[in-house]
């Protein structure tokens, strides 16, 4: 059962909150689960549609959405994006589209709801393991962060598909079954249709434990960093001086630079770049020529590129 305390726990509802539409069946069970409270509460709640012009249906999906709006009585944004895939995914360009719009839309400190559930960061979890991913990459999503002016927010993540479904049908819920979501050529798709499913036979419930423990990875991460941070404060201030840091030990200095590269919002860079960048700033006698760049496969974050200078290590954006 969905608890409406639970729900908006995270969510100021003094302020103006968006609901990102799809005609989906998450997006449409949060969309009616908040153009509830919007009646009890008298709530400013809108809701916002993005077109991504990739399927045939697209049309429909909207004027699906728009239907759906009128009858709830909301105000619906339609935004229509031209997706542009420049060496990462197509799920990966779509989604970074998407997010440019969010960043638009929101003023200070208006929020815009996701219906991410405890199936995605399964799905997330599983395409980051097989890619040979970091600690880091295997921490559940935030249930809140910032997005622009404002910020983003996933109420549903502790709900399973399952539950979401039977809220649905309990309600009468109509919404709308992509067809392409069934096609495994995807690797998303593939861990959602066949992988998921057949753990299930086994050990039900899978995607609610697996999304457990992927919560307790970011906060075991966090505590992490925030030791990390207390015991090298005087790097993290002044900068990654390479004649001190080739003082501390091999593990110590990894984790130091992985730590400043992920303050500076870029990409982390994978182990055979890391090792790089420790041969050539640590190992070696670094000079004005030395550069160790990367990106990530899926491009969600900026690539990453390490100078020197100075006796510095400088962090930026490739």
């Amino acid at each position: 059962m969905i608890s409406y305390k639970k729900l908006v726990r995270d969510i100021d509802l003094d302020k103006k909150i968006y609901i990102a539409f799809s005609g989906g069946l998450d997006s449409s069970v949060l969309l009616h689960l908040f153009s509830d409270l919007k009646k009890k509460d008298s709530l400013n709640i809108e809701a916002i549609y993005v077109n991504h012009n990739l399927s045939k249906e697209n049309k429909n999906w909207e004027n699906h959405c728009v239907s759906v709006c009128n009858e709830l009585g909301l105000k619906l944004h339609i935004r229509s994006v031209d997706i542009k895939v420049s060496g990462e995914g197509l799920e990966s360009a779509a989604r970074k589209a998407r997010y440019n719009i969010f960043e638009e839309l929101l003023e200070e400190n208006e929020q815009i709801l996701i219906g991410h559930h405890s199936d995605d960061v399964a799905e997330t979890f599983f395409l980051r393991l097989f890619r040979g991913t970091g600690v880091q990459g295997l921490e559940g999503p935030k249930i809140k962060r910032r997005v622009g002016k404002g910020c983003l927010i996933r109420p549903l993540l502790s709900y399973s598909k399952k539950e979401l479904l039977k809220y649905a049908n309990e309600n009468d819920i109509s919404f709308i079954e992509d067809s392409t979501n069934f096609e495994i050529n995807q690797d998303r798709n593939f861990i959602r249709n066949k992988l998921i499913p057949t753990i299930e036979k086994r050990w039900i419930n899978v995607s609610d434990r697996i999304s457990r423990t992927s919560s307790n990875i970011g906060q075991r991460n966090e505590l992490f960093e925030d030791l990390l941070k207390k015991e090298f404060n005087s790097f993290l201030i002044d900068g990654l001086h390479v004649k001190e840091l080739k003082k501390l030990d091999h593990s110590s200095i990894k984790e130091i630079i992985r730590l400043s590269i992920r303050d500076q919002g870029v990409a982390l860079p994978n182990k055979k770049v890391t090792d790089e960048i420790i041969k050539t700033f640590i190992s070696s006698n670094p000079g004005p020529k030395s550069k160790v760049s990367w990106s990530r496969a899926d491009k969600d974050l900026p690539s990453g590129e390490i100078t020197y200078k100075n006796g510095y290590i400088i962090i930026s954006k490739g």
